[in-house]
């Protein structure tokens, strides 16, 4: 299948921790209730299945759960900030 012309196309992901500040263990036992952190990033030990990507592009929601990416203005925000040129 063809793809479209001039159509930009890049990956970014959201995450959600119910701790207070990014990076703690908390990240990677309780992560939003429903995922880990890492696994919500696309975060992998095996290089051939992490999805690597940027840094920039990933955005990590402090003191939230699975459910808040429905309806957090926070979560809006960043992926408004990555939509626009």
């Amino acid at each position: 299948m063809a793809q479209p012309a001039n159509v930009a196309c890049s990956s970014a992901l959201v995450a959600m921790g119910t701790a207070t500040t990014a990076g703690g263990l908390n990240d990677n036992l309780v992560g939003d209730g429903l995922v880990t952190v890492s696994s919500a990033l696309g975060r992998h030990k095996d290089p051939a299945r992490d999805l690597a990507i940027p840094q920039d592009r990933q955005w990590i929601g402090c003191a939230m759960n699975h459910f808040d990416l429905l309806d957090r203005a926070e979560v809006y925000d960043q992926i408004e900030s990555w939509l626009t040129p």
